[in-house]
This record gives C-alpha cells, sequence and structure tokens, in this order.
C-alpha cells in the first residue's frame, strides 16, 4: 500500500503543479515583491509555507533544496513542474549520512554564480520553526544572505501536522511579508544566527513585524 500510494504521488505531482498555476491566478495579492531585489541570494521559509510561497517562484529558475529520499521524488517532480530547479540533499550541514554536504557543496556553488536559492529551514521533520544550520552555513560561506520570507492568507486549510502545512484557497488575499537580510559573518557563531532567524520567521508568521524584522517587498 505504501508504495502504491509513493508510485501515485509521483506521478499526480505534475498535476498538482497545474492547479497550483490556475490558482495562483486567483489569489489577491496585496503587494508585489520585486524579485530583482533578492536575486542571488538565500531565501528562508518555514517547511509549512513552502505550498503558498511556491507561487511567487514559478518559473524563475530558482534552485530549491530537496530531500535525497523518496519524499524527495515527489517534491521534484512537483517543483521542475513550477520551473524550479532542484538539489538533492539535507538543510543539516556536515551529514553525509544525508547528503547534507554534497547539497549544500552543490549550492554553495551555484550561489557563487548568482543563483537564487529557496530552503525550508525547518525542514524536512521540524521541530516546527526549529531553523537548521544549513542556510546559515551557506550564508557564511558565500558572503550573501538569508532573506526570511512568510507569505500570509486570509482563507486557507492548515493541516494539523507537525509543520502546520498551509494550503491557500482559491481567491484568497495574500500578504508577503519578508525580513530584513541576514549577514553571516565568517566569525559569527551559527548557534546565535539561527536563534535570529527563528524569532524572525516567528514574528512573520504570527503577523507581529517589528521594526527589527523590518519589510522589503515594495508595492
Amino acid at each position: 500500500m505504501k508504495r502504491l500510494r509513493y508510485s501515485l504521488s509521483v506521478f499526480l505531482a505534475p498535476f498538482v503543479a497545474f492547479l497550483l498555476r490556475i490558482l495562483q491566478k486567483t489569489i489577491r495579492w496585496e503587494k508585489r515583491v520585486d524579485y530583482e531585489l533578492y536575486r542571488g541570494k538565500i531565501i528562508a521559509l518555514l517547511h509549512g509555507n513552502a505550498f503558498g510561497a511556491a507561487m511567487l517562484g514559478i518559473d524563475r529558475g530558482i534552485y530549491a533544496l530537496v530531500s535525497r529520499f523518496r519524499d524527495g521524488d515527489i517534491a521534484e517532480r512537483f517543483l521542475h513542474s513550477l520551473g524550479y530547479k532542484v538539489v538533492r540533499g539535507s538543510s543539516e550541514e556536515g551529514k553525509p549520512q544525508k547528503g547534507g554536504s554534497v547539497g549544500l557543496l552543490k549550492l554553495t556553488r551555484l550561489i557563487r554564480e548568482g543563483e537564487t536559492v529557496v530552503i525550508t529551514v525547518d525542514g524536512p521533520k521540524g521541530p516546527y520553526g526549529k531553523v537548521k544550520s544549513g542556510a546559515l552555513f551557506l550564508a557564511q560561506k558565500t558572503g550573501v544572505p538569508v532573506v526570511p520570507l512568510y507569505v500570509d492568507f486570509d482563507w486557507c486549510v492548515r493541516f494539523n501536522t507537525w509543520d502546520k502545512f498551509t494550503i491557500p484557497l482559491p481567491f484568497s488575499r495574500a500578504r508577503v511579508r519578508i525580513g530584513s537580510p541576514i549577514w553571516v559573518l565568517p566569525e559569527e557563531d551559527l548557534e546565535v544566527k539561527k536563534g535570529e532567524l527563528e524569532e524572525v520567521l516567528s514574528l512573520l508568521s504570527s503577523g507581529k513585524a517589528s521594526e527589527r524584522v523590518g519589510v522589503l517587498q515594495q508595492n
């Protein structure tokens, strides 16, 4: 049964991506994002917000880090159908058994070539909102910032899963909240920066953004 469910999910992934393209055209965006502001940077998402946030990067050739295990096969087909590019690996730096070192090495090269990368920083298995070190490690090695991003929908379905996975409903109003870039200097402690990124994403997701978080998107 598990194998059948997996095969069906892989088969249906492009169809789900097609439906998301249609859904995206019905969304009423309060503000449009100037994508050029974030080109060549590392965009940090919460895992449960990834489905809705994926609408912002359709057909822009953004690179996404995806698990190298079976669930990553589904995500890879889905993202390719939306015009994303995929690197397989883990967001946990330094864990070869999870493909972390290989995946982050590829992303390091891509970022230095000016590519944009998106990472679900509390994935793939949580806990919710707990940032892994991968995105910040990349920022430290490449000298580009991490940009926290959250998309809020007034009409949506939120599942009772560890990541509070959210699917927007047609004709929902969407608000894009983007925090000020987080830079990671070579001498800075990644554990401290993880706490900073967690705080910003928490504020963005709760709608309680302070002056410290900032908002970069333009009308």
